[in-house]
């Protein structure tokens, strides 16, 4: 069951164009960088319920990941720091939590958004071998 569950929310996590869900790759040094951001109700219950997410149209979740390039892509462990600023300049910091199963290893977070909201999110990156970045990422949010 955790399989499959796993499975759907790599899925999800790796659809965007269709719900208006923004994903995105950046390579620093050795290692590729995932990230996307996505509304928590376009996430199936029983998957949300196996990674306590909270299913909401009022709530992203924040995905990413960091694989180091080469044969096979391994996922390794990064220091990530997130922070997300709105058109108002709010600016709040998304808490990211740690997600290992078998050979995957991601971070989540979760914020609440409004509706036609515009986050700009802030993602500092430090991989394993030092190399650092910081990435963009701006998404929209529908919730009506």
């Amino acid at each position: 069951m955790k399989i499959i569950v796993r499975s759907i929310l790599l899925l999800l996590l790796g659809l965007n164009a269709t719900l208006a869900w923004s994903e995105s790759s950046k390579e620093v040094g050795g290692y590729i960088v995932h990230f996307n951001a996505l509304p928590t109700e376009a996430l199936p219950p029983q998957v949300a319920k196996a990674y306590h997410i909270t299913r909401s149209k009022n709530r992203g979740l924040l995905n990413i990941s960091v694989l180091k390039k080469g044969k096979d892509f391994k996922a390794v462990e990064a220091d990530i720091d997130v922070t997300a600023t709105n058109l108002a300049n709010q600016m709040r910091p998304i808490k990211l939590r740690k997600i290992e199963e078998q050979n995957a290893l991601y971070y989540i977070g979760e914020f609440r958004v409004s509706n036609e909201e515009t986050l700009n999110f802030k993602i500092r990156v430090k991989t394993p071998d030092g190399e650092q970045e910081t990435i963009q990422l701006t998404q929209q949010f529908f919730v009506d």
